[in-house]
This record gives C-alpha cells, sequence and structure tokens, in this order.
C-alpha cells in the first residue's frame, strides 16, 4: 500500500516593500591621483499574511496525519515579519606613479540591522574590509 502526501494551501498574501538609496562621488584631485566615495543605504520590509494551510483529505495513512500535519504551520505569519536596514560606505582611490604603474586602496564599511528579530534570532552585525594593490599596465 503506498500514500500520497502534499498540501493545499488558501491564496497567501506576500508583501515586500524596498526602499533604496546610493550616492557616488569621484574626484579628480591631480593628474595623478583619483578619489571615490560611496554612500548605501537600505530599508527593506516582508510578510505574509492569510496563511492557510490544511492536510489534504486524500492523506489518509495515520502516521503521515500525526507528522505531517499543517494546521499548526498557519501561525508561523508572525515569523514572517522581516525588517531590515543596511547601509555600505566605500571609500578608496587610485594613485599613478607612472603611464604604467598604479597603486589602488579600498576601504569600506557596512552595518546590518535587524529590525524583527526572525527564526535564526537577532541577525545585527559589521563588517570592515579593505584592500591595497599594486598594478602594472602592459
Amino acid at each position: 500500500m503506498s500514500s500520497q502526501f502534499g498540501t493545499v494551501c488558501d491564496q497567501t498574501d506576500y508583501n515586500t516593500d524596498v526602499h533604496s538609496l546610493s550616492l557616488t562621488a569621484e574626484f579628480d584631485v591631480s593628474d595623478a591621483l583619483d578619489l571615490y566615495a560611496n554612500l548605501g543605504f537600505s530599508d527593506a520590509t516582508a510578510e505574509w499574511t492569510d496563511l492557510n494551510l490544511t492536510t489534504p483529505s486524500y492523506v489518509t495513512d495515520i502516521v503521515m496525519q500525526q507528522l505531517y500535519t499543517f494546521e499548526g504551520t498557519n501561525v508561523m505569519t508572525e515569523y514572517s515579519k522581516l525588517h531590515y536596514q543596511q547601509v555600505d560606505l566605500q571609500v578608496g582611490g587610485t594613485y599613478r606613479f607612472s603611464p604604467a604603474l598604479y597603486a589602488t586602496a579600498m576601504a569600506q564599511y557596512q552595518l546590518f540591522e535587524d529590525k524583527d528579530a526572525y527564526v535564526y534570532g537577532d541577525l545585527d552585525g559589521t563588517a570592515y574590509r579593505g584592500y591595497l594593490g599594486i598594478g602594472y599596465n602592459f
């Protein structure tokens, strides 16, 4: 005897709202030095409403019905409320020693704020990155 398993789902509304702002500035300080700065900000929210999952009537296996009941999942709409803000700041530049030899550098700061803790807990964090490089054009 084999059994099938699946779900029946009513229409579920999933709403997202994202706002982003990005500013970039570039400066030619001299013939040899170029600088730049980038600033980005994002605010995003998402959530679902009216989640209503039910176990299909054709699932007749008692063990399957007990292990995989969907009715308890309907309370998860509270966990679906996401809201985060992210800030990205980057500055850098290039200095040309000659037409072929140059150095480049960049520093970056990122801030992530989890405004509504999700299933995985508070995901706030910061990151710092940077690099310094030497290049030569052949």
